[in-house]
Order: structure tokens, then C-alpha cells, then sequence
């Protein structure tokens, strides 16, 4: 009783300090995804959004969900702070966004900075608007969590005459010290994870290994990951099979049907969740699944990730890392320099149903690859509708605390 108790406050503590982080009206995530995030169950969340709903902090609406209502001063006031900072949130987010928002959420509770936020439509006239409301409510400097790629010019000279220094999460020519990540090592461990994935897929047998994404030329992201793709595809002689397609459904079906022939034999890497799970949507039409018919593994870890059919494996980049690096650099910068990270976190590989390498787990991971964690899931998608499901370690259990691939094919 006593651990459910400290789970119960750490939680509110958590959901509390996220929802001082948000603009009035925003809408937190649900009780689920919010059970996922906090590594505990629905149940836990439930009492801990309880009490922010009787002191007025947020509010329910019955078929819509839990809204920031308003913000407790005695929250902020309970502890010293160090620094007030402000976040800009893109109206256009999406889940990949909200992870590094929670993760900055947590890390102002843990370097004690009072969190202010605003949405902006645009990096121009809307988003300068909002930089000078949130200086003259006390913020020393901004962090932008997450743009879009295309954005990225307009971000830059959003910067350049901003009148308070932004931390951001994403290297820009000419902003090098407002990454939050120096820049040597930003995008590393896209290469390194990539690389690995593929040397993964070789290890499984399979003799297709296949690279989706979005057709986004200025995707720096995207540039990394295809890069250390097409370099392990050459050394090791084997076909380059890469696929970036638009939105919608058309262009990930008409890729499906060019590499069903591969049926039994393809492997796929993803950009990321929602790729994989477009990809995945794509195949079942045809009546192939994974991972018999091929294999499949995205990025990010969505909570959609979870509850797929089957439960995706996919990359579990540090959320953690990223937000108290954005957080740290915007203090810093603020007092006249930047303060980078120069060592980025190892990736986590989450094995789940869709990349078969569950099975195997014994004979393949003995071996140890020193660039990724991996770690193996149970089958079964978590449930947080299970009491204490996820507030046990027992559906997760790490395999190897570093694993390096010995007599494995550069």
C-alpha cells in the first residue's frame, strides 16, 4: 500500500507539472497513454487526475476528454527556481512532440525551472507575438520541442530575431549553438540504430532488408537514416530497396505491391511508428502479415506502437535525455552560452511480435551489440486496463544491458 501510494503522488506530481507546462485549453493525453508514459495503470492515473480535477488545475468533458483549466501558483512556489522558461508548441504537433514536451515537463520538476508555454500557428508574426508576451511574463529564453522539417528556414530567421535566446531539437545551419545536442553528435544515433537494424535483420535471415520513410528532401532526420542504410546495403552486396512516400494511402500501397514478391524474405526499417503502422495497414489489404510474410520495425515508440496488431517493435529513443538537454541548453543560453550535450543516449530496441526475433531471442542475442539496448517484450500488447500491469517490471525484461555483434558482417 504504502509503494501504491508513493506511485499515486509521484504520478500526480508528473501529470500536474505537465499540465502547468501546457497553455490553458490544451488537451492532456488519455488515461491510457498517460498510464504508458508514467509506467503505471489506468487506475493510478485516474486518482491522480482526480485530484487536479477537485483543486481546479483541469477539467473533464464526457466524450472529449481532460483540458487544462488553470494553473495552482502553489505548485510553482513550493521549491526555489532556478530559471522561468518558456516552450513554443506547433499547433500541427503530433505524438513524437507530445513525448519531448512530457519529457521537458519532467525535467523542469528535476532542475526546478517554472514552465510557461503558448501555441503558435507560424514561425513569423504569430510566433514573435508569443516570444514577447512569454519575455514579458519573466521567461529568459524559449525551447521549440519539435517543427516540422519543412519549417526549418522560417524557424531559422524566427531565431535569429527573437528577443530572448531558443533552445531547439534540431540541428539548422547558422543555429549550431541552439541545438540542443553539439553538433558532431546530433543524429548519431540515427546512424547507429539504422546500422544496427539492419545487422539485426542479417542475423535473422532475412535477405531483403527494406528502408520506408517520407519523401521529404529537407529532412535531416530522414538524410541520416537513409544514409547509414545505403552504406551497409552496398558493403554487403545487397539490393537497395527504399521506399519514401507521401501521405495518404495510394503511395504505401502501390510500394506494398512492388515488394510483396519479397514475401517471406523482406525486412523493413521505418522512419518511424506511423510509417510502419501505414505500412503494416497496407500489407494486411493483401493479406500478408507480420512477421511470417516480413518483418517490421518503426521508431519512436508510440503509444499506438502497443496496441497494434501485432504489437510493433520499434526504436525507444531517450525522451528523458532529450528534454533535460532542450531544458539545460535554454538555461544557458539565457546567461550568455550554450551548454550542448557531446555524447548521445544509446537507443533502445524493443522487441515485440512484428520483427520475429522474440523466438530467437536466446541463440541471437547471446552475442551482444555494444550500439543499442535491447530489450524483449512479452507478446501480448500491455494493457493498462490490467490492475498493476505496468507498474511491474515483468512484461519487460532486458535481455543485455549493451549487446555487440560478434562475427557479424560489417
Amino acid at each position: 500500500m504504502k509503494i501504491s501510494q508513493l506511485k499515486y503522488k509521484q504520478v500526480e506530481i508528473e501529470i500536474r507539472q505537465l499540465a502547468q507546462t501546457l497553455p490553458i485549453g490544451a488537451k492532456l493525453p488519455s488515461e491510457r497513454d498517460l498510464a504508458t508514459s508514467y509506467d503505471c495503470n489506468f487506475l493510478t492515473v485516474r486518482k491522480a487526475l482526480k485530484q487536479l480535477v477537485d483543486d481546479g488545475t483541469v477539467v473533464r468533458r464526457i466524450g472529449s476528454g481532460t483540458f487544462v483549466r488553470g494553473r495552482t501558483s502553489e505548485f510553482h512556489s513550493s521549491a526555489a527556481r532556478n530559471a522561468q522558461i518558456g516552450i513554443l508548441l506547433y499547433h500541427q504537433g503530433n505524438p513524437y512532440s507530445y513525448r519531448v514536451l512530457q519529457s521537458i515537463a519532467h525535467a523542469g520538476l528535476d532542475q526546478k525551472v517554472e514552465l510557461r508555454s503558448g501555441w503558435v500557428r507560424d514561425f513569423a508574426e504569430d510566433a514573435m507575438n508569443q516570444a514577447f508576451q512569454l519575455k514579458r511574463e519573466g521567461c529568459v529564453a524559449l525551447v521549440l520541442p519539435w517543427f516540422p522539417h519543412d519549417k526549418a528556414d522560417e524557424v531559422r530567421s524566427f531565431v535569429q530575431r527573437c528577443p530572448i535566446p531558443i533552445s531547439i531539437a534540431m540541428l539548422i545551419p547558422g543555429l549550431e549553438k541552439n541545438c540542443f545536442e553539439q553538433e558532431q553528435v546530433f543524429g548519431s544515433n540515427m546512424l547507429v540504430s539504422t546500422e544496427a537494424l539492419c545487422r539485426y535483420f542479417r542475423l535473422l535471415g532475412r535477405g531483403h532488408i527494406a528502408f520506408i520513410g517520407p519523401d521529404s528532401a529537407d529532412d535531416v532526420i530522414l538524410q541520416r537514416k537513409l544514409s547509414s542504410y545505403a552504406v551497409f546495403t552496398s558493403r554487403n552486396n545487397l539490393p537497395n530497396l527504399c521506399g519514401l512516400v507521401e501521405p495518404g494511402a495510394a503511395g504505401m500501397d502501390q510500394l506494398v505491391e512492388r515488394w510483396k514478391s519479397h514475401r517471406g524474405d523482406l525486412a523493413v526499417i521505418s522512419y518511424d511508428d506511423e510509417y510502419a503502422l501505414r505500412f503494416m495497414t497496407a500489407m494486411h489489404k493483401i493479406g500478408m502479415s507480420a512477421p511470417d510474410d516480413y518483418a517490421i520495425i518503426g521508431f519512436n515508440d508510440n503509444e499506438a506502437s502497443h496496441y497494434s496488431d501485432p504489437p510493433l517493435s520499434t526504436i525507444r529513443q531517450n525522451f528523458d535525455y532529450i528534454g533535460h538537454w532542450l531544458l539545460k541548453n535554454a538555461i544557458s543560453l539565457s546567461q550568455g552560452s550554450p551548454c550542448q550535450s557531446a555524447q548521445a543516449s544509446r537507443p533502445q530496441l524493443l522487441v515485440r511480435a512484428t520483427c520475429g526475433g522474440a523466438e530467437k531471442a536466446d541463440s541471437i542475442l547471446r552475442s551482444r551489440f555494444g550500439d543499442l539496448d535491447i530489450i524483449l517484450e512479452s507478446k501480448t500488447a500491455p494493457s493498462p486496463l490490467l490492475d498493476g500491469a505496468a507498474d511491474s517490471a515483468a512484461d519487460s525484461q532486458p535481455l543485455t544491458g549493451n549487446v555487440a555483434a560478434e562475427g557479424l558482417a560489417a
